[in-house]
């Protein structure tokens, strides 16, 4: 796995750092995994089946029937019990529950095994919350998004019209407020930036501003690797 190149990129909600992964995932080939997408399945199927999150054994048989199922694209659809539950995982509602269950510190070990899975071969991008700090702390390059609150409330605002989903502006911003605090404050992995990940405020740039300067750290760090210099 340590030969695979993995680019983690962590953030704040609604920071920006999934769209720039996407595209970082075309640009350079890499398989994409949004860690997200474990915590709302796992928040999904703890909503549907009221599963007890303080009972290992049962959460280590939820996670065990999960498959994660590269696709085209490169990224990885979620696959319950042999039934594609992708589509069924964001709404604002799992994105709370996705929250409460990256609490339990049973949910967050078990998954890692999960996530090891994904690095494959030409490379990966890790997005998430803890990808830097605890997933991949030997990832290549470790990028962290950072965003003001009402941009980062806006964009999403703007993300839920244009999907035709009614939302309302105050309550989004609550919402988003209310997910940085949980995430920074809990005792498990808590939101933060690795010590040497790389700061990106996107409040004021354009995603391909972002991408460019991101292609342009990878490419340094790969320099680095080649010719045996710890950047």
């Amino acid at each position: 796995m340590s030969e695979i190149p993995i680019i983690a990129i962590d953030g704040l909600a609604s920071s920006g750092k999934t769209s720039v992964s996407k595209l970082l995932s075309k640009k350079l080939k890499f398989y994409f995994l949004d860690s997200g997408i474990l915590y709302r399945s796992i928040g999904y199927i703890h909503k549907l089946e009221s599963i007890d999150l303080d009972s290992e054994k049962e959460v280590k048989n939820i996670i065990n029937n999960i498959k994660l199922i590269p696709s085209k694209n490169l990224q990885f659809q979620v696959f319950y019990k042999n039934k594609d539950i992708t589509n069924f995982l964001y709404s604002e509602e799992i994105g709370l529950q996705a929250s409460i269950v990256s609490q339990y510190k049973s949910v967050r070990e078990l998954l890692l095994l999960l996530q090891h899975s994904c690095v494959q071969s030409p490379g990966l991008i890790a997005n998430g919350r803890d990808m830097g700090t605890k997933v991949f702390p030997k990832a290549k390059l470790k990028i962290y998004f950072i965003a003001d609150l009402k941009i980062r409330a806006n964009r999403r605002h703007k993300q839920l019209l244009e999907s035709g989903t009614n939302s309302d502006l105050e309550s989004i911003t609550k919402m988003l407020r209310d997910r940085d605090n949980s995430d920074k404050d809990r005792t498990i992995s808590p939101l933060k930036a690795a010590d040497d990940a790389i700061i990106v405020d996107s409040s004021n740039l354009k995603l391909d501003t972002v991408l460019d300067k991101i292609l342009e750290l990878y490419k340094i760090s790969e320099a680095c690797n080649k010719w045996g210099i710890i950047n």
